[in-house]
Formats: C-alpha cells, sequence, structure tokens
C-alpha cells in the first residue's frame, strides 16, 4: 500500500501555508495544537462556520474517556468492504513495500508523536474492530498518548480503556477485523458528514468532534481565547457589581471595550481558572 504522494498532500492542503512533515502533511505548531486543547467544540464550530466550513462537527460517540479532550494532527487511513480483485492489488502493494501484519497495521507503523489516527471504516463494527489492546499500545507508543478516531469499532475495551489514550469509536464488538481491504493513507477520508484532511487538528471532547483545517487552526485557537478571556472579564464585572447583567449580556459600550482590552493587557492567561 503506498502512501499519497506528498505533492499531492501538498495540491490537498495548499491553503496551509506553514512548516510540514517530510510526507508532506501540514504540521501546525505543537503551541496551536496544545493549545486547541481548552476550546470548547462550540468555539471551534463557530469560527469555522464563519470561514465557510460548515460540514466540520460530527457527533454521537462512544467515548472512552469523555473527561480528557483529544486533540492532535490527523493521519487518515480508508477501508472499504473487501473485494476480492482489489484485495489482491493492496496485499502485492503491500508486499513490494516491505509492509507487514494485518493491514490495520500498515497505517499505524507511520504514526509518530502527536498524530492522532482516523479511520474511514463505513461504521462498521462487528468484524469492524481497528484495535484491540495490541495495536492501542503501538498508538499510545509512537503518538505520546493522543489517540484514535474510528469510524467503525474496537475490541479488548477493557484493556485499552487503561492505555494512555482516547478513542471515539461506533461501538464495540468482541471479533476481530475482518473482510475490509485498506485503499488509501493520508488521502481524504469521510467521517460521518466530515471530509477530513491529512494534517487537520483533530478536537475531540465530550460533545463530539471537530476537525480543524490546518491553515484556520491558529484563528480557531485565537478566537477562542479570546471569547474566553470576554467571558471572564464579563463575569468578574458582574461579581464586583461593577456593570448589570443587561450590560455585559449585549454588545459592550465603547467605554467597556475600551477598559476590557486595557486589563487584557495586564493579565496572563495560563493563570486565570478558565
Amino acid at each position: 500500500m503506498e502512501l499519497v504522494s506528498r505533492q499531492r498532500i501538498m495540491e490537498y492542503t495548499a491553503a496551509y501555508k506553514g512548516k510540514r512533515f517530510p510526507d508532506g502533511r501540514p504540521r501546525v505548531a505543537d503551541d496551536i495544537v496544545e493549545r486547541m486543547q481548552k476550546v470548547t467544540t462550540e468555539e471551534a464550530w463557530g469560527t469555522l462556520h464563519g470561514h465557510g466550513y460548515r460540514m466540520q462537527y460530527e457527533g454521537n460517540w462512544l467515548i472512552l474517556h469523555p473527561e480528557k479532550n483529544l486533540t492532535g494532527r490527523a493521519v487518515t487511513a480508508r477501508f472499504v468492504p473487501t473485494r476480492p480483485d482489489l484485495n489482491n492489488v493492496m496485499v502485492k502493494e503491500g508486499k513490494t513495500h516491505k509492509r507487514i501484519g494485518g493491514q490495520n497495521s500498515w497505517v499505524i507503523d507511520t504514526l509518530v508523536k502527536g498524530d492522532v489516527l482516523v479511520i474511514e471504516l463505513f461504521g462498521k463494527i462487528v468484524d469492524g474492530t481497528f484495535i484491540g489492546d495490541n495495536l492501542g499500545t503501538s498508538i499510545a507508543s509512537k503518538t505520546g498518548g493522543t489517540g484514535l478516531v474510528c469510524d467503525g469499532g474496537i475490541r479488548d475495551t477493557e484493556r485499552v480503556r487503561k492505555l494512555p489514550i482516547n478513542v471515539f469509536c461506533r461501538g464495540i464488538d468482541p471479533t476481530g477485523i475482518a473482510n475490509v481491504t485498506i485503499t488509501e493513507i493520508n488521502g481524504p477520508v469521510r467521517i460521518g458528514q466530515v471530509t477530513v484532511m491529512p494534517g487537520d487538528v483533530v478536537l475531540g471532547t465530550s460533545s463530539g468532534l471537530v476537525f480543524v483545517p490546518a491553515h484556520l487552526a491558529k484563528d480557531v485557537v485565537e478566537q477562542s481565547e479570546s471569547t474566553r478571556l470576554r467571558d471572564y472579564w464579563g463575569k468578574m464585572c458582574l461579581r464586583n457589581a461593577t456593570y448589570t447583567p443587561g450590560e455585559i449580556d449585549r454588545a459592550w459600550t465603547g467605554a467597556m471595550t475600551a477598559e476590557f482590552e486595557a486589563w487584557k493587557k495586564t493579565v496572563d492567561m495560563d493563570s486565570l481558572d478558565f
């Protein structure tokens, strides 16, 4: 199974102008990925919607750790129902490129620190369990503890739950993966209603998943931080009775905005309890 070419990945993600991995995937800065941890689903959705990206959210997941947000750069792979002639082609390519193990392990072998594996598996759960605890352990080791998004199932759930990763999947089943064929690594994939591109920043919360295009990740983070600061200042003013709820919960006056902007310059975001 050959990877999508670097040139093709760069064409897919041409709107992104920053650093890239050797395979061509956008390499959104670590700082932006880390700050994405505090972004809410609604904040990310709102910013993307404002840029015309209206189909970047997908909900209704089984989440192994809903209390833990999942962020990282997407590595994508697509699987389809097995068809013998196509599968023979993929098996031959796998041998040519010296890939070993099951086809689900081929994409795991490509992961690096900070990646989130995003798998299109057409919602298959029975015979659609992309990982158990062995492959889950490999994901945890290679990514540094991010996780997996699988539009399919997983198995060995009790043991996977103990690993330092989060998993968003469609269901759980004791069967192993069967009757599916990998067709592409790091091409566009469909996850529910969302098209996910390699290098997208994945934001998984208890509310669901937002897939943030790499070229918009910085804007999403900064818009979120601005919203949080405004909310923090507004609530502080309400506690101090500086302004009334009616004044805070509407468009601010010029004087209020100026007061907020002056306050913002004096605070360190990391010191605030959001």
